[in-house]
């Protein structure tokens, strides 16, 4: 979560360097994001390496030896394999930040069929087990990182690359790229914790309404990310309109992205939708599991519709003008308050089970929309970026 946070950062940083173009700034900003994703990725991996025994026997003290066993082979291989994914994100989130979006997808493509394919070698072909599964997972992200670097750097780079600029340290860059990763990656570890805390609630409502709520958000995922995808796009678009100090084409295109996030939205509401029983029918449900998880989705159209996209969106919008605090204090609130709170309200107390954990997520989605709505017509966020560069100059 944190060294995605600072990559998001360096997108951020270089892609409103890109609206100021400065070439040499552009430079500096991209030698920057890659020191400082994959510097923060080392430091967060050195502990896991040095004693992963420990921290596993930490946590889970009663867990049974050969768990144990299996699990320190898993925590030690992914943390591996995480030292080569720092360098991918950091190249990715680089070259989103320089509008590449067909690249960002190939390599997208690259590592996850990398993943599958070497996944499908070492497990169902030669039966390696859990150690076949942290060596896909390492080899997949070293080839994603060779590729990203090589699209990056040596494959018709998109910005010609000048060594002695690049990687020159440059405080006002690094900190920019701080500003909006460090809150970020809190805010994501936050969220991941929170959602630990909300699955350890949902336990007592039974195996059951784990598996449906599984299976539900699952396919949620795949119908609003169309809509996501809009979220990263506007890095780029608004994140160089405030590098040129175009505030007023940055609100309009922030605007604009909205409305696209929301037009796709429906659009896969429209074709999703009536396929539920065939995607449903992929994951082998109970008929309980099944009816359960038709009517949440079926109930979670119009919160899907109206309230998720500007509820996505517009925090990268608020993010690309380096308004970071807001939109991570937002979310925090919403997390404790509805995710957690309102959900184990709804849920145990008042006894509407997965219903009420449901109820509380469109909530939520309502409250970060209308915050996020709130501070994104205000305009204080355009202006954010040039308070720095003046106060610098």
């Amino acid at each position: 979560c944190m060294f995605n946070g600072i990559a998001a950062g360096g997108s951020v940083v270089v892609a409103q360097s890109m609206g100021r173009r400065d070439p040499d700034q552009i430079q500096r900003s991209i030698g920057n994001a890659l020191i400082l994703t994959v510097s923060v990725g080392v430091a967060i991996c050195a502990p896991f390496l040095m004693s992963p025994f420990g921290i596993l026997n930490l946590l889970y003290p009663t867990a049974e030896a050969e768990v144990m066993r299996k699990a320190m082979i898993f925590l030690s291989g992914s943390i591996w394999a995480t030292l080569p994914f720092t360098v991918f994100q950091a190249c990715f989130n680089i070259l989103r930040g320089l509008g590449e979006s067909k690249r960002c997808l190939v390599l997208s493509i690259i590592i996850n069929v990398a993943y599958l394919l070497l996944s499908i070698l070492f497990l169902n072909i030669l039966d390696m087990d859990i150690q076949g599964s942290v060596l896909a997972l390492f080899l997949a992200r070293t080839i994603g990182a060779a590729c990203a670097v090589a699209t990056l750097f040596f494959l018709h780079p998109p910005v010609k690359p000048n060594a002695k600029e690049m990687f020159r340290f440059d405080k006002f860059l690094a900190k920019g790229t701080l500003k909006v990763g460090l809150p970020l990656g809190f805010e994501q570890i936050c969220l991941s914790l929170g959602n630990i805390v909300a699955e350890m609630y949902m336990i007592l409502l039974g195996t059951a309404a784990l598996a449906t709520h599984a299976i539900g958000t699952s396919i949620m995922g795949l119908i609003y990310a169309p809509s996501m995808s809009v979220a990263n796009l506007s890095v780029a678009v608004v994140g160089r309109c405030i590098g040129a100090a175009k505030y007023d084409e940055a609100y309009r295109y922030g605007k604009a992205c909205t409305n696209i996030s929301m037009v796709l939205m429906v659009l896969a509401c429209i074709v999703a939708y009536p396929m539920l029983p065939l995607l449903l029918k992929q994951y082998n449900p109970t008929p309980e599991a099944a009816a359960m998880a038709t009517r949440l989705l079926y109930w979670s159209i119009f919160g899907l519709m109206i309230f998720f996209p500007k509820s996505m969106t517009l925090p990268a919008v608020l993010r690309a003008g380096s308004d970071t605090m807001y939109p991570s204090i937002v979310s925090m609130v919403v997390l404790w308050v509805f995710t957690i709170g309102m959900g184990y309200v709804l849920a145990i107390p008042m006894g509407l089970g997965l219903n009420g954990t449901w109820i509380a997520m469109w909530c939520g989605w309502a409250a970060r929309s209308t915050a996020f709505s709130f501070r994104f017509r205000s305009k204080k966020w355009l202006y954010m970026t040039k308070s720095k560069v003046d106060s610098k100059a």
